[in-house]
């Protein structure tokens, strides 16, 4: 597997989303998603790449295995306020923002599934 199909499946999980959770944010089928992430579907074109590092609140870069850092742009504010979040903190303070966001993301769906 390569580090684009890890990554992509890691930040999945990480976030608590179902393949087809991602499937439907991103506009595709669960089984080209789970293609996708299988690495069965080698060549994703950089508009997909770009929609999966906006599902997964990270860069493009990150997921392509070009950054190890996951970049962190929503934080990045935080710190024209003085604060000096360490990189552990900042890390938190994403994954938090992530978790909300996958819960208002997993919320949208399911009222979305009622109606």
């Amino acid at each position: 597997m390569s580090v684009l199909q890890e990554r992509i499946k890691a930040r999945r999980l990480k976030l608590g989303m179902t393949l087809l959770d991602v499937a439907n944010q991103l506009g595709v089928k669960e089984a080209t998603m789970q293609r996708y992430e299988s690495g069965e579907i080698k060549n994703i074109k950089h508009e997909t790449i770009v929609k999966l590092a906006e599902i997964f609140g990270c860069s493009p870069a990150y997921l392509m295995g070009w950054e190890e850092a996951q970049a962190i742009p929503t934080v990045a504010a935080h710190k024209e306020y003085n604060e000096n979040w360490t990189e552990e903190e900042l890390s938190k303070i994403e994954e938090y923002k992530q978790l909300l966001l996958a819960a208002r993301n997993n919320k949208a769906i399911n009222n979305k599934n009622r109606s």
